[in-house]
């Protein structure tokens, strides 16, 4: 039951093929992840070809880029391998692409120490998640979460974790209002929930936003009242904190501009702006409420998205 779309895509593998490629055309790295005090950007960079791969990271307080040297086993070459998923000072890397729509072969995971720049793959105890690309994968606390991917024109739906403190792998039992099987979607973390948005499916793209409890276990289908942006892949999505009042007439959040300006926010609307003089340091202002942030993206023609969509989660 965790398997969902094989062979079942409109028009056939082969228009899954055509997406993929153009996500080879238009996507200029395959993962990126904050470890204190470093950017790490992982996969292709300044290179479209397939076989070229590099690990990189920008130290934010000097604005400089490097190309350290590390040590120890380093994954082979791989796309699409998740945004990976950052505990402490190491960084978490499961799964990726090889070539068209196939992942790699590989079902160990990748541990990154970004104190160190060393690379080892831990001895894990149960059964891994099936080989993928194109899934999501997350932090919360000690316990990374992978859900979803794409293996050929097989799409999965299923929910994996594994906590690093006793490196076990467990398929936890879906419930609630289970997303079906997708690929390529984003997804953020906001205390004991997953949030995750979009990507593509057996039937195209994706608009639809899904909450997963990670305490209760549970799957909850968000409901808008406003337009949902539109159906989308390969875009970034995260939690921002933003400094707000509440206003007793409409009841909405309302953020300040540092000219003193309000611009309401309301749970839903797609089209309120972030604030270019937010405050973000929790405690301050009126109190601080937290926005779901969506970037771009593309669909599957190859239009590429640029706009940038915000909702209330709290």
């Amino acid at each position: 039951e965790d398997v969902v779309g094989v062979g079942d895509l409109p028009a056939g593998p082969e228009q899954l093929a055509q997406v993929v490629e153009l996500r080879r055309e238009t996507e200029a790295c395959g993962s990126c992840c904050r470890a204190p005090s470093r950017w790490l950007l992982l996969g292709r960079v300044f290179c479209y070809r397939v076989d070229y791969f590099v690990n990189q990271m920008s130290e934010l307080e000097i604005g400089t880029w490097e190309s350290p040297e590390v040590r120890g086993v380093q994954p082979l070459p791989r796309t699409f391998h998740t945004s990976s998923a950052a505990v402490g000072d190491c960084l978490y890397v499961f799964g990726g692409g090889d070539k068209g729509a196939e992942p790699v072969q590989d079902q160990r995971l990748h541990v990154f120490d970004t104190a160190t720049l060393t690379w080892s793959q831990p001895d894990t105890h149960g059964d891994p998640p099936a080989p993928r690309h194109g899934h999501a994968v997350v932090a919360v606390g000690t316990k990374l979460f992978i859900h979803g991917g794409l293996a050929g024109d097989v799409f999965y739906n299923d929910l994996f974790c594994i906590d690093i403190n006793d490196m076990r792998w467990v398929k936890i039992p879906a419930t609630g209002d289970i997303p079906g099987g997708r690929a390529s979607h984003s997804s953020a973390v906001f205390r004991d929930h997953v949030y995750i948005f979009g990507g593509i499916g057996p039937e195209g793209t994706l608009d639809t936003t899904y909450k997963y409890h990670t305490e209760k276990q549970q799957w909850t289908l968000l409901q808008f009242d406003s337009p949902l942006p539109a159906g989308r892949l390969d875009h970034a999505m995260c939690v921002v904190p933003w400094q707000a009042g509440e206003s007793a007439d409409t009841g909405a959040a309302t953020g300040r501009d540092r000219a003193g300006n309000e611009s309401p926010v309301s749970a839903g609307d797609k089209t309120s702006p972030l604030l270019k003089g937010q405050e973000e340091e929790e405690g301050r202002a009126e109190g601080t409420v937290h926005l779901l942030l969506i970037f771009g993206g593309m669909d599957t023609q190859g239009e590429i998205h640029r706009d940038c969509v915000v909702t209330l989660i709290e």
